[in-house]
C-alpha cells in the first residue's frame, strides 16, 4: 500500500512518499520528483484601476522550461476592444514587423470560423482577446503559453486561447499560434496592452512549468 508522508513543515518543504518515489516543494517554489511537471505560481498582478499595459517581466529563471499566463475577469475602460501581446527582452519590449501569427475566431451566433493570418505585424494583436465589452458583466479570459523563453537557439514562440463577451451579448472563442521572427535572444517577460484605452481590472497569473 502507498504511504503519504509529509515532513520539513518548519523548513516549508513538504515532501510526498509513495514507497520508492517521492515529490518534493522545496521553499523557494521549485520541485522535483514524480508531479514535478505541475504548475507552479511564481508572479501575480492584480490591476483595480486604470493602467495602460501589464507587464510581467523578470520572472522568467532556469528554474522552469515553459510558463503560462492567465489573465481572469479582465475588463478595459473602453467598448469592443482588442487586447494585444507585446514580447519583452532585457527589460524592453521587442519591436518591429517581425510578428508572425495566426488567428482563429468563433462567435457564438455562428458556425464560421474567421482565420487571420500575419506576417509582418509589429505585436501580436488580438491574441489574448478581441471586441471585448465594457458593459456590466462584460469580461475576458486568456490563457498563453510561452514555449522556452529563455533559450538562445529558437525563434519565440507561443500559443493562447481567450474566450470574451462580445459588445452584442455573445460569446466568443479566440485561438492563436505565433512567434517572433528576428534573433533568438532570451525574452525576459511579456506586455499585456489594449489597442486603445486602458485596463480597468483583471487578475493576471504566471506560472512555471518544468
Amino acid at each position: 500500500m502507498s504511504r503519504l508522508i509529509v515532513s520539513n513543515i518548519e523548513t516549508q518543504n513538504i515532501k510526498f512518499d509513495s514507497d520508492t518515489t517521492a515529490f518534493t516543494i522545496a521553499s523557494d517554489g521549485t520541485t522535483s520528483g514524480v508531479g514535478a511537471g505541475a504548475m507552479v505560481l511564481l508572479h501575480t498582478t492584480q490591476v483595480t484601476s486604470n493602467v495602460g499595459q501589464v507587464q510581467i517581466d523578470g520572472h522568467f529563471t532556469s528554474a522552469f522550461k515553459n510558463y503560462k499566463i492567465i489573465g481572469s475577469n479582465v475588463h478595459l475602460d473602453t467598448d469592443n476592444i482588442n487586447l494585444n501581446l507585446k514580447f519583452m527582452s532585457g527589460g524592453s519590449l521587442l519591436t518591429g514587423s517581425y510578428h508572425r501569427s495566426i488567428f482563429y475566431k468563433i462567435e457564438s451566433n455562428s458556425t464560421t470560423i474567421a482565420v487571420v493570418v500575419e506576417q509582418t505585424d509589429t505585436e501580436f494583436a488580438k491574441a489574448l482577446g478581441q471586441q471585448l465589452g465594457n458593459a456590466t458583466g462584460e469580461s475576458g479570459n486568456f490563457e498563453l503559453t510561452l514555449y522556452d523563453p529563455l533559450a538562445t537557439d529558437n525563434f519565440k514562440a507561443f500559443s493562447s486561447k481567450a474566450n470574451v463577451v462580445h459588445p452584442d451579448g455573445n460569446a466568443l472563442w479566440i485561438a492563436a499560434e505565433g512567434f517572433y521572427n528576428n534573433g533568438q535572444s532570451a525574452l525576459s517577460g511579456v506586455e499585456i496592452v489594449p489597442v486603445s484605452g486602458n485596463i480597468a481590472s483583471g487578475t493576471f497569473t504566471l506560472y512555471g512549468i518544468k
